[in-house]
């Protein structure tokens, strides 16, 4: 009886943290917009592989070259996703969203098995209420899969210690998605768990023929991939997702950066993870140091490279929010905890309420003007064979995602040669999205060339041939 009491109240904190991260990833997923500048990109590449068939040697029609931005398997999961469900800002958020979900079960899971439940559902809330999490993980951006995969390969590893070494080929397999998905980051459970058995003092697992395997698992479905993309040279793709972060020049930030992210940004969360990786090394809890190796391993590691950018240090999140739960399951009393977690629960019950049954608006106003210019221009291009479509200074993947027909375009950022593509002597049609301020700035006689055809606060679409006979009829 005792042990069916026990089972039920797990049950019942797994499904509150599971309940909370459904409504923060899920909820208004579906309302028009919500698209960051990376989300539109890796959406157009993955609508063009949908298109063309071309799985391999993918198109980037955005860089109007072959994609070697990251490994493709997000890529080809929202391509599936499209041929599945077809195009939607949902569909495209979708593998993303639900990432972030089947972290929340990974992190409750692990923290039971390293010590109870409470530090599972501690750590699955402190992971939600850390900042960037919800947003990333409602975007089409790759650093929730590459989280959950990291996260997977270490629990993987924990389970391959307590039961069974063949689990190492799972490690593997995780780590592999995991590089697949985000290149040298995905690497990091090789690095993390190295460092915590030479730590340990745990030199024979290293040599382990089941541990060897799983290395061997990790990086043999990537060498795969190279052999197989004959376009996806090494140096190409070595230069593009390693070299640039250590020598960009363009974007230096200074060394401390990391530090000053976690102490502005997490500091309502930060005294709580050091507490808990305080309480693991007075306690020796040996298996928390590979947690706390792999909370300090992405801020220490990418702190050496010239370029920083916030999001990259997003896979340590899990490891600390286990600690922070740590913190708290030492700290709380029993009935504390189960009074928080029913306050919880009624807060989700009132909030999942409000949220989605009363007529809230939740647009989401990034790229609000490719939101509401697609349709038109997909209208246009129908009845134009043969056209070119220019932009000047707007961004052209919200736009490529966005609309439905139109295939490709041609941006520009001189003002003298987008005048002369417009008034360029040649029967064929050119429409330009572009702002109304810098229409008003283009040449007089330029303009009197030129019908506005549409607009939108302050975007503007136009035509080159003023007598072209258009009607559009918008839905």
């Amino acid at each position: 009886m005792s042990s069916l009491i026990t089972k039920i109240k797990e049950d019942y904190l797994a499904w509150i943290i599971l309940w909370m991260g459904a409504v923060c990833f899920f909820a208004f997923n579906w309302a028009p917009g919500g698209m960051d500048m990376d989300s539109c990109h890796y959406a157009v590449v993955a609508k063009g592989i949908m298109q063309s068939g071309g799985w391999l040697k993918i198109y980037d029609p955005i860089d109007k070259a072959l994609f070697y931005g990251h490994f493709p398997l997000c890529i080809w999961v929202t391509t599936i996703l499209f041929k599945l469900f077809g195009v939607s800002v949902f569909v495209a958020k979708v593998f993303s969203a639900l990432s972030g979900l089947l972290l929340i079960v990974v992190i409750f899971y692990l923290g039971k098995l390293l010590k109870n439940e409470w530090v599972g559902f501690f750590g699955g809330i402190s992971f939600l209420m850390t900042d960037q999490i919800i947003r990333v993980a409602r975007k089409c951006r790759l650093d929730m899969p590459l989280t959950l995969f990291i996260s997977l390969a270490i629990l993987f590893f924990f389970l391959a210690q307590r039961r069974s070494r063949w689990y190492y080929l799972l490690f593997g397999l995780f780590t592999s998605l995991a590089i697949l998905t985000k290149d040298i980051a995905g690497i990091a459970p090789l690095a993390i768990v190295f460092l915590y058995l030479i730590i340990r003092l745990r030199w024979k697992e290293l040599f382990h023929p089941l541990f060897i395997l799983g290395i061997c698992a990790s990086l043999a479905p990537v060498l795969l991939w190279i052999w197989l993309d004959q376009g996806a040279l090494f140096n190409t793709w070595f230069n593009s997702n390693f070299l640039y972060l250590m020598k960009d020049t363009k974007r230096y930030v200074r060394g401390y950066f990391y530090l000053e992210i976690l102490a502005t940004r997490y500091f309502y969360l930060l005294p709580f993870a050091l507490y808990g990786g305080y309480l693991a090394i007075k306690r020796r809890l040996s298996e928390f140091y590979l947690l706390i190796i792999w909370a300090i391993f992405f801020p220490l590691v990418f702190s050496f490279g010239r370029q920083k950018i916030d999001y990259l240090i997003i896979p340590m999140f899990p490891a600390a929010s286990l600690l922070i739960g740590l913190s708290f399951d030492s700290f709380l009393k029993d009935v504390v905890k189960q009074k928080i977690a029913s306050v919880f629960k009624y807060i989700l019950l009132f909030g999942t309420i409000i949220a989605l049954c009363l007529p809230m608006p939740m647009k989401n106003k990034r790229f609000d003007a490719a939101v509401k210019i697609a349709p038109f221009v997909d209208e246009l291009v129908k009845q134009a064979p043969g056209y070119e479509f220019i932009l000047y200074k707007q961004d052209q993947a919200s736009l490529l995602f966005y609309s439905q027909e139109l295939k490709t375009v041609s941006p520009f950022t001189d003002k003298i040669a987008l005048e002369n593509a417009l008034t360029k002597e040649d029967a064929r049609v050119r429409f330009c999205y572009i702002s109304e301020r810098d229409f008003l700035g283009l040449n007089p006689s330029v303009r009197e060339r030129l019908k506005v055809l549409f607009k939108h606060k302050d975007k503007v679409i136009l035509v080159n041939q003023k007598d072209l006979g258009i009607v559009v009829k918008l839905p």
